[in-house]
């Protein structure tokens, strides 16, 4: 394919073609052939624009659009990390080809995002939150993966805190709380404290369908007990793992007076 904007730096012709899988551009005219790292491939004018106009189409709910302008950046970057994901987006919820976000999250894993791409990702990830329940955990792992640093703490902590507690609010049970993504939870409070998600965690033992205050169910001792050992004291070891000390002790006062007041209204000794 022909690739805008690039010429041959041997000859200097412009009568080039492009192998987007193996990132070589070829010469018509010397036969030259040159590498193209990730970098400067997704720096190329063509992908900006498009993938530019790839997420705004897609944060506007256009799919079809935005998908259009994924696929001309994939035809230059194939490893392009916002188009991926909204190939895969449109596949999964629009096309109804299963497995295609999980896919997507098992391709990437091994991909280091440059910091556009992480900054672009995350946007998407907020505008689709709708439809992520299930991709908690490999949500989780992509962003944190590549926000590593510590001077990412921070806009990793906003991007935690928007997503997990507008998911925790939408669960239907507590079998989300999986142990991986427990102790995906017990590492993020224990790097940048996550408050919000500690909070929609706490408030979760009052209003998850799970919990006996849903409905005054307590009489039902097996599931109220049940409900103790699985989610709320999982929720206490969250608490505990918070490393900034002020924020510990703010969230473990709360947690010990829901947890008094869970034993006693559950009848638990």
């Amino acid at each position: 394919m022909e690739l805008e904007g690039m010429q041959c730096h041997g000859c200097g012709s412009t009568n080039v073609v492009f192998d987007p899988k193996r990132r070589i551009l070829i010469c018509n005219q010397c036969g030259k052939e040159e590498y193209y790292s990730r970098a400067t491939l997704n720096a190329n004018g063509k992908v900006v624009f498009s993938r530019r106009n790839a997420i705004r189409f897609f944060t506007e709910g256009k799919l079809e659009d935005a998908r259009h302008y994924a696929m001309e950046v994939m035809n230059i970057s194939m490893d392009n990390a916002p188009a991926m994901y909204i190939l895969a987006y449109y596949d999964e919820f629009t096309a109804r080809k299963p497995d295609s976000m999980r896919q997507f999250f098992s391709r990437i894993q091994d991909v280091a995002l440059e910091y556009d791409e992480v900054t672009d990702i995350r946007g998407l990830l907020l505008s689709s939150a709708c439809n992520l329940a299930d991709y908690e955990e490999n949500v989780i792992q992509l962003v944190a993966s590549n926000m590593q640093a510590e001077e990412d703490a921070a806009a990793l902590c906003e991007f935690i805190d928007t997503l997990c507690p507008y998911l925790i609010g939408k669960r239907t049970s507590t079998s989300f709380l999986t142990q991986n993504l427990l102790e995906m939870y017990q590492e993020l409070a224990s790097h940048c404290g996550i408050p919000k998600t500690c909070f929609a965690l706490l408030k979760a033992i009052d209003t998850n369908p799970d919990s006996p205050y849903l409905n005054n169910s307590f009489y039902l001792k097996a599931k109220a007990n049940y409900f103790y050992e699985h989610y709320v004291a999982a929720v206490g070891q969250v608490i505990s793992a918070i490393s900034n000390p002020a924020l510990k002790g703010k969230f473990s006062g709360v947690y010990q007076q829901k947890c008094e007041k869970y034993r006693k209204d559950a009848g638990i000794a």
